[in-house]
């Protein structure tokens, strides 16, 4: 179950991000129940559903999820490249 406070990770346009969550709102909103504030970001708080997001309850989770994401920015960077050679 998610709470207040807890961090989490989803994907926006094909990248991953962290947010903490600040705000649950209930289960009568479907969509945006959670306002997350994004980590790295310039205080920007989001909607985030439920089915959207992944809780991240431990460090290792949360170095896997930048990890995985930093790779992915790789791969594509490097299959574009291989594109227009």
């Amino acid at each position: 179950m998610i709470q207040v406070g807890d961090m989490v990770g989803f994907e926006f346009r094909g990248e991953k991000h962290l947010a903490i969550i600040t705000e649950d709102l209930g289960k009568g909103y479907p969509y945006g129940r959670f306002t997350g504030l994004v980590v790295g970001s310039d205080g920007d708080l989001i909607p985030l559903s439920e089915d959207e997001i992944i809780l991240l309850s431990s460090r290792l989770q949360v170095d896997q999820w930048e990890r995985h994401g930093t790779i992915k920015k790789i791969m594509d960077k490097r299959s574009k490249n291989d594109r227009t050679i």
